[in-house]
C-alpha cells in the first residue's frame, strides 16, 4: 500500500478486530547529523530509515510499552516491508519531525505510517510506511501478545509487568 501526502493521520485505523486504533501521530524531532548528509549536501536516503525506526521505538515507549520489554517477553517485530517517496532535501543541522501512526494491527501483524517535514517550516520531506511481523526467538511467526495488542490501542492490560 502507499502512502499519498498525509490523509492518512487524519483517518481511522482499522485493527484486526475492527476497533479503531488512536488516529493521533506521535512526533519524534531530530536534528540532522553531517555525517547524514551526502555529497550533495542533503540528508542520504538512508537516513530516513534510521529516523522511521527512531521515531516508531519512541511511539512504542511512549505507549507504556518499550520494546525491550517486548524483547524480554520473547518477541520481536521483524520488518517484512518498507517503503518511502521523498519529496525535498533535508540538510545538515535542520530540525526534522518525524510523525508515526499505526496504520494497521492484525493477530501477527503491525504497519506504521510515517510522514518527515522540516520542523520549522512544516514542509513535507518525505511520506513512508514499514509492515512487521511478530517473531518469537528463533524466528518464528506468532501472534501479537494480547498485551501488546491492548497497549497498541491505548489500553492498560494486566498481562505485563
Amino acid at each position: 500500500m502507499r502512502w499519498k501526502g498525509i490523509r492518512f493521520i487524519c483517518n481511522p485505523m482499522a485493527a484486526h478486530d475492527g476497533s479503531a486504533l488512536p488516529a493521533a501521530p506521535f512526533a519524534l524531532d531530530l536534528t540532522v547529523r553531517f555525517a547524514e548528509t551526502d555529497a550533495m549536501g542533503v540528508v542520504h536516503h538512508s537516513a530516513y530509515v534510521i529516523w522511521m525506526e527512531a521515531a516508531r521505538v519512541a511511539w512504542m515507549e511512549a505507549a507504556g510499552l518499550p520494546y525491550a520489554e517486548i524483547a524480554a517477553g520473547g518477541h520481536h517485530f521483524s520488518v517484512t516491508g518498507l517503503q518511502g517517496e521523498y519529496r525535498a532535501p533535508a540538510r545538515f543541522g535542520e530540525v526534522v519531525r518525524v510523525q508515526v501512526t499505526v496504520s494497521q494491527l492484525r493477530s501477527r501483524q503491525i504497519s506504521f505510517a510515517y510522514v518527515v517535514t522540516n520542523a520549522a517550516t512544516g514542509q513535507l520531506l518525505m511520506t513512508g510506511s514499514t509492515e512487521h511481523i511478530c517473531v518469537d526467538l528463533t524466528g518464528k511467526m506468532v501472534r501479537i501478545p494480547e498485551a501488546v495488542v491492548a497497549r497498541f490501542r491505548g489500553r492498560k492490560h494486566t498481562g505485563l509487568p
